[in-house]
């Protein structure tokens, strides 16, 4: 009986130390967390027009987003080497607060990204054609899902921020409104056991 307490006491011993592995093990594989961020984009410039009935091309302000300092990413990182891969899923855009020329239809447009280094990439719109006024009187939302490959590139472990604007021409001015967009990201992250 004397031999089995001492051999008994060690497995005991060496319990936590298999799940310290296990548990090391865990925290090294890959998860991910899911963002929304949104915001109202408001045009800051417009081209020069001479008459009511030509086109008008617009640009709004640029709204940032830093994913590693988002709360829930912060809170699971040691530093921004561990987030490996920044997925952008879809954004969905609304007009809001639209005043001026009735008449305004899209005629074409996109948003901006603003990658490392001023690298700009754009992402077209799909609702070409619609009238402006129309859609915010109905609240419509529209949606882009595809097309982010060459965004998702120009993330890395430097450049973790978001920096997004909208650009377009609309048939008749004058116009002001604003461009409500929500923007769903999933972020990829693989913890480093020596940041715990």
């Amino acid at each position: 009986m004397k031999k089995t307490k001492p051999l008994f006491f060690c497995f005991f011993l060496l319990l936590p130390l298999l799940g310290c592995e296990e548990l090391e093990e865990l925290i090294e594989e890959e998860f991910d967390v899911s963002l929304t961020f949104e915001g109202d984009l408001n045009i800051t410039s417009r081209s020069s027009v001479s008459d009511i009935s030509d086109p008008i091309s617009i640009r709004t302000e640029t709204a940032s987003y830093n994913i590693a300092a988002d709360p829930e990413v912060a809170e699971v990182i040691g530093d921004n080497s561990e987030v490996k891969k920044i997925k952008i899923n879809r954004i969905r855009y609304s007009y809001i607060d639209f005043e001026g020329n009735e008449e305004a239809v899209v005629v074409e447009g996109g948003f901006s990204f603003r990658l490392i280094n001023n690298i700009e990439r754009t992402i077209p719109i799909t609702d070409t054609g619609v009238n402006v006024a129309e859609a915010d009187f109905r609240n419509d939302v529209f949606t882009i899902e595809e097309g982010f490959g060459s965004i998702e590139e120009g993330f890395n472990e430097n450049f973790q921020t978001v920096l997004i604007s909208y650009f377009g021409t609309l048939s008749h001015n004058p116009v002001d409104f604003k461009v409500g967009i929500t923007v769903d990201v999933t972020v990829t992250i693989k913890p480093d056991v020596d940041n715990f």
